[in-house]
């Protein structure tokens, strides 16, 4: 049986994990609060631009965005070749058995 992916639901879970409310959502991407609500419902597909907003704000690819894709990523812009190092280092120790 084929999983059935919820985008609302990730969306949902998104906006809430950086602490924001719909109408915050909503102004940072420039539509309405009935719009986020209907993102988070399914009622309301966003469109491609809509989805790379929503993609860079939450800093995740679309792929992830839309559930092409589980694993969530990091961005490592602005660190050093040492710091990135030393982020891939600890994330190792979590994915290993």
């Amino acid at each position: 049986m084929d999983e059935v992916f919820d985008f609302g639901l990730r969306l949902k879970a998104l906006r809430r994990k950086i602490s924001l409310s719909q109408q915050a959502l909503a102004q940072r991407l420039g539509v309405s609060k009935g719009s986020v609500y209907h993102y988070e419902s399914n009622t309301q597909t966003p469109s491609l631009e809509m989805a790379v907003r929503m993609a860079v704000l939450f800093r995740v690819s679309l792929d992830y965005l839309t559930g092409l894709d589980d694993q969530a990523t990091i961005r490592l812009d602005g660190l050093s070749a040492r710091q990135e190092e030393a982020v891939r280092q600890v994330i190792a120790c979590f994915l290993s058995p």
